[in-house]
């Protein structure tokens, strides 16, 4: 005789698998520190790719004017905007991925801790009809 709660109990584990385990393996597999340090990382290269294809844009669409006022252009000046514009998109960039993924570990363990609940409803329901 099947046992409705545990179907229902199983069904429930079944969509978690299929719909959310992916999105929600790594919550499992990292601690938040370590998980939150690699999406910091893959965003810095990400910001910096960014950053130096804007500053590439910024500067191709200013070429004519750049070619005009090439001999009085004062580099070192140029040359610490940049840095300092890079420092502060970073700045910002990473900040903002910090908070992102620090939110979606935080929901991701909650959904986490969810599925754990129904397993171990899953397994008191097993140890009852082995017990019967």
């Amino acid at each position: 005789m099947l046992n409705q709660e545990r179907v229902c109990e199983m069904t429930k584990l079944a969509i978690f698998d299929q719909k959310e385990g992916r999105e929600y393996k790594p919550m499992i597999q990292y601690f938040r520190k370590d998980y939150v340090a690699k999406e910091l990382l893959k965003s810095f290269l990400t910001g910096t790719a960014a950053f130096f294809i804007l500053a590439a844009a910024l500067v191709l669409y200013h070429m004519e004017e750049l070619m005009d006022r090439l001999n009085t252009l004062d580099i070192q000046r140029l040359t610490v905007r940049g840095i300092l514009a890079y420092a502060v998109f970073l700045a910002v960039y990473l900040l903002i991925t910090y908070a992102v993924y620090n939110m979606r570990y935080t929901s991701g363990r909650r959904e986490v801790k969810k599925y754990y609940i129904h397993l171990k409803r899953v397994n008191r329901i097993y140890h009852e009809e082995d017990q019967l």
